[in-house]
């Protein structure tokens, strides 16, 4: 979606989320996780897909198999654990939690790859400088901590300065590595801090040069999908969420407010697809 504003790309994401986590329903539930997968797919290759796909399902897995543990409402009992029922409407319930809590988290991975922190900073810096630091700072931070973290381990293990394979050996390799990471962070900080302070940032007027202003395209898009999402919320308050107790059934407008996300989640799908296809199957001519 490189051809879209970034707010259009921050609205795709955040009209999907809405649904996925305010909605209870099941079928929703699967469509937004498994549109989030898709969207990865296109945008960030199979790797990164197979593993979000592979995440969620064992996310949707644990919650299918837990919630009926503590949970024994339902009518249909599939099995006793000590004497306490393991219903079905129990385990579909996990399910649904599951699928939207994967959903979620898919789609904020995919809004990390559409969003950087330079198009974050532009977006949100109008409202809230400060705001729109931390979140471009935090964003940027993490995955440098994270290959921070393994090179400190690769170069210590190469060291071998830690090559027991004991519990206490690992811990003592875990804690070495956490505090070496920390102190860099600390000084990552200081030394940002003190550059801002420098360029004396926060004391003066923010001023602004957008050179990828909101186009047509991207107002009709962003209407779109707030249209979408609140035809979609609209519809779940009104009849669109799964009964789950005693028995599941399907709310009355359940499959409408599916279909109506669906168009909603295959609005970043077609462009990214069709950006893929351009790059895949295009030439430059001469």
């Amino acid at each position: 979606m490189r051809s879209f504003a970034p707010l259009s790309r921050v609205a795709a994401v955040i009209g999907a989320l809405m649904v996925i986590m305010f909605s209870r329903s099941l079928s929703a539930a699967c469509v937004g996780f498994l549109a989030g997968v898709l969207c990865m797919l296109l945008n960030e290759g199979w790797r990164r897909a197979l593993k979000a796909w592979a995440a969620g399902l064992a996310v949707c897995a644990a919650t299918a198999v837990i919630d009926p543990i503590f949970s024994h409402r339902g009518a249909t009992v599939l099995l006793f654990v000590n004497d306490r029922p393991y219903t079905l409407e129990s385990m579909l319930y996990g399910l649904e939690l599951g699928l939207s809590l994967s959903g979620a988290g898919v789609w904020l991975a995919v809004l990390r790859g559409l969003v950087n922190e330079r198009e974050m900073l532009g977006i949100f810096g109008r409202f809230s400088p400060k705001l729109a630091m931390t979140i471009s700072m935090t964003l940027g931070f993490i995955p440098r901590l994270i290959r921070k973290n393994s090179r400190i381990r690769e170069a210590q293990r190469g060291a071998g300065l830690f090559g027991g394979d004991s519990p206490s050996g690992r811990l003592a390799e875990v804690s070495a590595v956490f505090t070496a990471c920390m102190a860099w962070s600390a000084e990552a900080a200081a030394g940002a801090a003190q550059s801002m302070n420098a360029r004396g940032f926060g004391m003066h007027k923010v001023t602004f040069s957008d050179r990828r202003a909101l186009r047509l395209k991207d107002y009709v898009f962003i209407l779109t999908v707030v249209l979408l999402t609140v035809g979609g919320l609209v519809l779940s308050a009104l009849g669109g969420a799964t009964e789950f107790f005693p028995r599941v059934s399907l709310g009355r407008y359940e499959m409408v407010m599916t279909f109506v996300y669906l168009g909603e989640c295959m609005l970043p799908i077609i462009i990214l697809a069709k950006e893929r296809l351009q790059w895949t199957l295009y030439t430059a001519r001469d």
